[in-house]
This record gives structure tokens, C-alpha cells and sequence, in this order.
């Protein structure tokens, strides 16, 4: 049986005039019945296409949902499909893709991809795509990627790839592709690339590429690449250092291009400097003024080159 296009905008109309009615007896309006098909208002546990204004205290909605308000009070709401709201989505969690104009979350997981005009994150963990203009992360764990206009973070740990206009950074442990516009870090050990317009680094352990417009650093132990326009630092340095001011670390094994290259405890390895200082070298130091600690009186400093291949 065909419809014609009036009949069909009689019947719109009719249920649009008729919603009222049903929310403020159950709160919504469901076609054919409560638990399935057509919702208008704020159904609790719902599967099929469903428009409210604002969600309060919903439990599962599964489908598509379309809200034009601030949600309130749902702590134990979920979404699950297709989520789009005008100035606010916020549930439990969030399973599937959801779009909002102003800003997306959920309070303790969300799987599959959140874009949001101004900030989009969940509290707990996430899984998949996050997308903000403004801000993206995860309270806890990350693992996908994260891409904030301004901000990329998770308060662990994130895997996968976070960009981040200013600043991409995991509280904890990091591992894939890190990308900040001043900044990218994390707070304890990094694994992967690490890219930033200022700064790169890692509280504890760094292992892989860094990159930063002034400074690179691992606190404990850096094993890589590491590139810094004006200093590199950490405590046990292994791999390529390349910076055009200070290289200092207290144990350094590879090759270091620096201005100053000054391994406190030891050098093992090729280091091309201005100005080159160890206690303990074990290869070869080559710059204007060299100082090996351990070599004979006499052969601790010399211009030029300096070795000690034992």
C-alpha cells in the first residue's frame, strides 16, 4: 500500500500533537510499543529511532537517538548505535558512534568513535576514535586514537595515536604516536614516536623516536632516536642523540652530535661535540677540547681527538 506524502505529514503531525500527552503520563510517547520502534520523549530502555529533548535517568537505548538538550542525572544510562544531540551527550557509556554539536561523553566507557564540536572524552576508559574541537581523552585508559584542537590526553595510559593542537600527553605509560603542537609526554615510560613543537619526553623510560623543537628527556633511560634543538637529557642515554646545545646524561652509549656532549659516568660509543666530557670513555671523543677521565696523564685532554679503546 502506497502513501501519499500528505498522508504521511498528517500522520507526523498527529504524533507530534499526541507526544505530550504520552510524556506526561510515561514520559514518552513509543510507537508500537514501549520497548521498540518509534520514541518520542524520554523513554528509559528503548531499541529503534527515538527523539527527546533532554535524557534524564534512561537506562539502554539502543538504534539511533536524537537529543537537543543537556542531559541530567543518568548514571547508569547507555547508548548504543547511533547517538546525535544539539548541546549535550552524556551517559554511562557509549557503544557505537556519537555526534554532538557542543560536547560528547561518557561518564565510564565508550567504545567506537565520539566527535564533539567543543570537547568529547570518557571518564573511565575508551576504545576506538575521539574527536574535540577543543579537548579529547580518556579519565584512565586510551586505546585508538585521540585527535583535541587544543588538547590529547589520557590520565593512564594511551595506546594508539593522540594529537594534540598544544599538548599530547598520558599520565602514565604511552605507546604508539604521540603528537602535541608544544608538548608531548608521558608521565612514566613512552614507547613509540614522540613528536613536539617544544618539548618531548617521558618521566621514566623512553624508547623510540623523539622529537622536540627545544628539549628531549627521559628521566631514567631513553633508548632511540632522540632530537633536540637546544638539549637532550637522561640518566642512561643509548642510541642517536642530535642536538645543537647540551647533550647530558650520566651514561651514554651510541652516537651523540651535540654542542656540549657531557656523559658524567661514561661514554661508550662516538661523540662529535664542541666541547666533549666523560669520566670513563670507552671510544672515541672527537671535538675542539675533549676530556677522558680515564685515560693517562697527559692524554686527558686533547683537542681534536681523543680515545681510549679499551
Amino acid at each position: 500500500m502506497q502513501v501519499s506524502p500528505r498522508r504521511l505529514l498528517a500522520l507526523c503531525a498527529i504524533v507530534f500533537v499526541l507526544a505530550p500527552v504520552g510524556a506526561a503520563r510515561a514520559g514518552s510517547l513509543d510507537l508500537p510499543t514501549r520497548d521498540w520502534g518509534l520514541s518520542l520523549g524520554n523513554s528509559h530502555d528503548f531499541t529503534g529511532l527515538r527523539f527527546n529533548l533532554s535524557d534524564r535517568d534512561i537506562g539502554t537505548i539502543t538504534g539511533v537517538s536524537a537529543t537537543f538538550w543537556i542531559p541530567r542525572d543518568n548514571p547508569r544510562g547507555r547508548v548504543r548505535g547511533l547517538s546525535l544531540g544539539v548541546v549535550g551527550t552524556g551517559t554511562d557509556g557509549i557503544d557505537g558512534l556519537s555526534i554532538n554539536l557542543v560536547g560528547v561523553g561518557a561518564a565510564t566507557r565508550a567504545r567506537g568513535i565520539l566527535i564533539g564540536g567543543l570537547g568529547a572524552g570518557a571518564g573511565d576508559n575508551s576504545t576506538g576514535v575521539i574527536l574535540g574541537g577543543l579537548g579529547a581523552g580518556a579519565g584512565t585508559n586510551a586505546k585508538g586514537i585521540i585527535v583535541g584542537g587544543l588538547g590529547a590526553g589520557a590520565g593512564d595510559d594511551a595506546t594508539g595515536l593522540m594529537l594534540g593542537g598544544l599538548g599530547a600527553g598520558a599520565g602514565n605509560r604511552a605507546m604508539g604516536v604521540m603528537v602535541g603542537g608544544l608538548a608531548a609526554g608521558a608521565g612514566d615510560a613512552a614507547t613509540g614516536v614522540l613528536l613536539g613543537g617544544l618539548a618531548a619526553g617521558a618521566g621514566d623510560d623512553l624508547t623510540g623516536l623523539a622529537i622536540g623543537g627545544l628539549a628531549v628527556g627521559a628521566s631514567r633511560r631513553f633508548t632511540g632516536v632522540g632530537v633536540g634543538g637546544v638539549g637532550l637529557g637522561s640518566a642512561d642515554w643509548r642510541g642517536l642523540a642530535v642536538t645543537g646545545g647540551y647533550l647530558k646524561c650520566d651514561r651514554f652509549a651510541g652516537l651523540g652530535v651535540a654542542g656540549y656532549a657531557r656523559a658524567r659516568e661514561r661514554c661508550d660509543g662516538l661523540a662529535i661535540a664542541l666541547f666533549n666530557w666523560t669520566r670513563e670513555l670507552h671510544g672515541v671523543q672527537i671535538g675542539l677540547l675533549n676530556y677522558a677521565g680515564n685515560n693517562r696523564r697527559g692524554t686527558k685532554w686533547l683537542p681534536g681527538l681523543n680515545m681510549h679503546l679499551n
